[in-house]
């Protein structure tokens, strides 16, 4: 999309939640309220995404929350419907979007207009060196983390690309909630990651304060989900026959 193009708007509907959703990674929800149900339902019928925002104020059960301005689409992957109507819900993350407006209207949950936002081309030089020393970084931090916890570090291959990595360090890393909507907001790739770093040095420096115990058991790493992939593609169709 060129910076001279218009910006289409989209309606689509919202999921408020306490987390923040990256582009490419996993998301799993318990949907057990009514109007989530039915929302979800509406979404695997008609193939279509929804939107999940971070709640600035409310909660995610009872009165509709209020939602952060930027968010991310939410693409159905999987479903496990139970017997009582509740769902184990699989999703992965697609595009950003920046919130125009929102209303319940005539349904139980919340509708927003939407335009989708992408981070600023950038032809940086530095932009290399600061995606190697913030993998570096993010490397160091995952060791500490699960030698912290006891637990055994699997083998982590972290994306070449460095908009991916950012959302990736976004996603795994333990940053306050505040912190990871600021990196979604961002639309510079360079910045994301240079904030990315001061956030881990912070942690790393905290970790490396805190002793070491015996190390036991497993770590799991998130990794980017690929949609379009044929297994996902194979589901998708399945489930609206």
């Amino acid at each position: 999309m060129s910076a001279d193009s218009p910006l289409e708007i989209h309606t689509l509907p919202l999921f408020p939640l306490h987390c923040v959703l990256f582009p490419q990674f996993p998301l799993k929800l318990h949907v057990f309220e009514e109007r989530y149900r039915a929302m979800i339902t509406r979404c695997i019928e008609d193939n279509a995404p929804f939107g999940v925002v971070l709640i600035r104020e409310g909660e995610e059960v009872g009165a509709p929350a209020v939602p952060y301005e930027v968010g991310c689409l939410a693409r159905i992957l999987a479903v496990k419907r139970l017997e009582d109507g509740r769902m184990f819900l699989l999703a992965a993350g697609e595009s950003r979007f920046r919130l125009l407006d929102y209303m319940e209207a005539d349904l139980p949950y919340l509708i927003g207009r939407i335009q989708l936002v992408e981070d600023v081309p950038t032809e940086s030089l530095t932009l290399p060196a600061c995606a190697q020393e913030t993998a570096a970084l993010f490397q160091r931090y995952l060791v500490l983390l699960a030698d912290r916890a006891r637990l055994a570090l699997p083998a982590v291959e972290l994306p070449e690309d460095p908009q991916l990595l950012g959302f990736c360090i976004a996603s795994v890393a333990q940053f306050p909630l505040p912190d990871k909507q600021r990196l979604l907001e961002m639309t510079d790739t360079q910045e994301r990651l240079e904030t990315e770093i001061a956030f881990l040095r912070a942690l790393v420096a905290e970790l490396e304060a805190t002793p070491a115990p015996t190390p036991g058991g497993a770590a799991a790493v998130a990794v980017p989900v690929d949609p379009e992939a044929a297994h996902w593609l194979q589901y998708r169709q399945s489930s609206r026959n």
